[in-house]
């Protein structure tokens, strides 16, 4: 919550909200086995629960990589379906913008604390702007080992696209699809 981050553009900016959606989490075997560790995980980095996700016990095997899609595909993605989940309702997105729930919150201010932002990405107009990433593994994973994945928030404004931070950005189909292209690129990594 202060102005310590700069972007791209040279504007200082704060982080004052950082939500968002990741699902269909997925572990891959050479041999062609997958093991879905969660459908729908929500991180909220104000609330430590969020942060983790505790799997008991996977067996031993050969997992070559994890794959996850940032926000919701178009076949999980429609108004209610998540009425139960404790992101609703705060990530419903709006009927008049095609249904269904947020990819992703992420609010601040630049330049001044009086000078807001909202970047809120999701399915505007019913079209899918979710994403997937596939990293591969280089050690064998086993129970009790972490996978950590990292999201660069700097990132989403600044790689292949040059993004200014503003408002409006859910109702902007143009801009909604150059931020997916920049979370493609290098927003997420693994460790």
């Amino acid at each position: 919550d202060s102005m310590i981050y700069i972007n791209q553009s040279n504007i200082n900016y704060s982080i004052q909200t950082v939500r968002y959606l990741i699902s269909n989490i997925t572990l891959h075997t050479n041999d062609g086995t997958n093991i879905l560790i969660d459908n729908v995980h929500f991180v909220d980095v104000s609330i430590d629960s969020t942060l983790k996700i505790s799997i008991p016990q996977i067996a031993n095997n050969d997992y070559t990589s994890i794959s996850f899609t940032m926000g919701l595909s178009s076949d999980q993605n429609f108004t209610d379906l998540f009425l139960n989940e404790n992101f609703f309702p705060s990530f419903a997105w709006p009927e008049f913008l095609g249904g269904g729930y947020h990819y992703m919150q992420l609010e601040g201010d630049f330049n001044t604390v009086f000078q807001g932002y909202a970047t809120h990405t999701g399915p505007t107009n019913g079209t899918d702007y979710s994403f997937t990433k596939d990293f591969p593994l280089t050690t064998n994973i086993k129970s009790g080992n972490t996978i950590t994945i990292n999201m660069e928030i700097n990132n989403w404004y600044s790689n292949p696209h040059v993004l200014n931070l503003y408002d409006g950005i859910m109702e902007n189909a143009g801009i909604q699809d150059l931020l997916k292209n920049n979370g493609i690129a290098d927003v997420f990594s693994i460790e």
